[in-house]
């Protein structure tokens, strides 16, 4: 299962830029490098939807995509890059700090953590941002095919004194080389989102 008939609709540095619009979004969150383009072209089975680059950091503005014409992804850019850290980019964190707390359509946020570098101290302000607009959240471990059980073992236990339990519950784990993982996380957004069958 993939999310069907997803197109690029527009980029937006700012507010004013933002779609005009009442249908759900469901904002995508990581640090750079932890894999979001693939992810994204992996959950919308097209190599093309997200540009992948070799440079991190390289996503700039928020980048709406509609799905099936029933609701938008919204691909933001990465933190924690050196060059331009989310605690350290003034005009990321003002963008996303006005887009989470603003943003009437946004039903939830999925945060992609590396499975090979567990909870970053940028991650856990960015959870913790999201838990005080009170966004419903959920986690994806990327790059599992990259880890091993030792990695795994560990990244559970920082899991469940990071997260509130019900997103501890929901964890998933996802490999852009498993299908079954990306089968799983396309059901879990359907669901958890309660955004229409694609």
């Amino acid at each position: 299962m993939f999310l069907k008939n997803v197109k690029y609709v527009t980029s937006a540095p700012s507010k004013e830029f933002w779609l005009d619009s009442d249908r759900k979004e469901i904002c995508i969150l990581g640090r750079s490098n932890v894999g979001k383009s693939t992810f994204i072209n992996k959950i919308t089975n097209n190599n093309s939807m997200a540009k992948v680059s070799k440079v991190p950091g390289y996503t700039k503005y928020l980048n709406f995509f509609d799905v099936n014409g029933s609701f938008y992804l919204v691909d933001t850019p990465g933190y924690g890059y050196a060059k331009a850290s989310y605690k350290r980019d003034e005009s990321f964190y003002k963008m996303m700090d006005e887009y989470l707390e603003s943003r009437k359509n946004l039903v939830g946020a999925i945060v992609l953590i590396d499975a090979k570098v567990s909870f970053t101290k940028d991650d856990i302000m960015l959870i913790d941002i999201l838990h005080n607009y009170q966004i419903p959240l959920q986690i994806i471990v990327s790059k599992t095919d990259k880890s091993n059980q030792s990695l795994k073992s560990k990244l559970k236990r920082d899991a469940k004194n990071i997260l509130l339990e019900e997103e501890y519950n929901n964890l998933l784990f996802y490999s852009s080389l498993d299908l079954k993982t990306v089968e799983k996380v396309v059901i879990q957004i359907l669901n958890m989102y309660k955004v229409s069958e694609v």
